[in-house]
């Protein structure tokens, strides 16, 4: 049984909005406040890349692991805009580096998942 095509679209705008809803909280939750900020950053953007290039190709826009990744850059640095103006969230060019990376991480995951299937 295949998941619906809009299943990674839907998935895509959950963790977007959960994402901005977390990183405009005074603090991170309980269950991810010891984990280092930039794995943290890393591992939530790879998730968001791989979900928004998956959501790509189901629209069928090319090329959709780099839409994926250009989706979560995009996210990131919005974020990142967003906590300087939501204190005592800080913005920081690090996190949106590691978002990217992470992103990154994500798109090729995606490019390796699709073509072992």
């Amino acid at each position: 049984m295949h998941a619906p095509r809009s299943l990674p679209l839907v998935l895509t705008l959950l963790l977007s909005a959960a994402y901005l809803w977390v990183g405009t909280r005074p603090q991170n939750p309980e269950l991810v406040r010891n984990v280092n900020d930039k794995v943290l950053h890393g591992g939530s953007y790879a998730v968001l890349g791989f979900a928004a290039g998956s959501g790509a190709y189901a629209l069928s826009l090319a090329p959709a692991p780099l839409i994926g990744w250009g989706y979560a850059v995009g996210h990131g640095a919005l974020l990142e805009a967003v906590q300087h103006f939501t204190p005592p969230r800080t913005a920081e060019v690090g996190d949106v580096l590691a978002d990217a990376a992470g992103a990154a991480l994500g798109a090729l995951a995606l490019v390796v998942w699709r073509r072992r299937r």
